[in-house]
């Protein structure tokens, strides 16, 4: 995250929420304390086994295990899906978005009918 910018920002539709954060010590504390705050308040749990941290496979892996440590949540991989769309950070490649396109084509032909 730049310098500039806060410590936590996100995207949220419905259940689906994504954070982002830089991976200090600082930074996934505030972002732990935000959700046991929102899980204080909303009355909803969050489920962190079904819940994953992202990073670039160039952070080194002492960094993601101090992540792990601080968060209890596990490490997923990209490409991964945000409601329906592929969330990746390299170059784009027809496979993420096969899914994507098979649904989208699936309902075009539903029109046609």
């Amino acid at each position: 995250m730049p310098q500039w910018s806060k410590d936590i920002n996100h995207l949220s539709y419905a259940d689906d929420t994504i954070l982002f954060s830089s991976g200090h010590k600082k930074s996934m504390k505030k972002m732990m304390n935000v959700l046991k705050q929102y899980e204080f308040v909303s009355g909803q749990l969050i489920n962190l086994s079904k819940s994953y941290v992202y990073m670039h496979e160039k952070v080194p892996s002492v960094v993601c295990q101090k992540i792990k440590r601080i968060t209890g949540i596990s490490q997923g991989t990209f490409p991964f899906t945000y409601l329906g769309g592929p969330i990746f950070y390299r170059w784009k490649k027809k496979v993420y978005f096969e899914e994507l396109i098979k649904k989208v084509s699936k309902r075009v032909m539903g029109w046609k009918n």
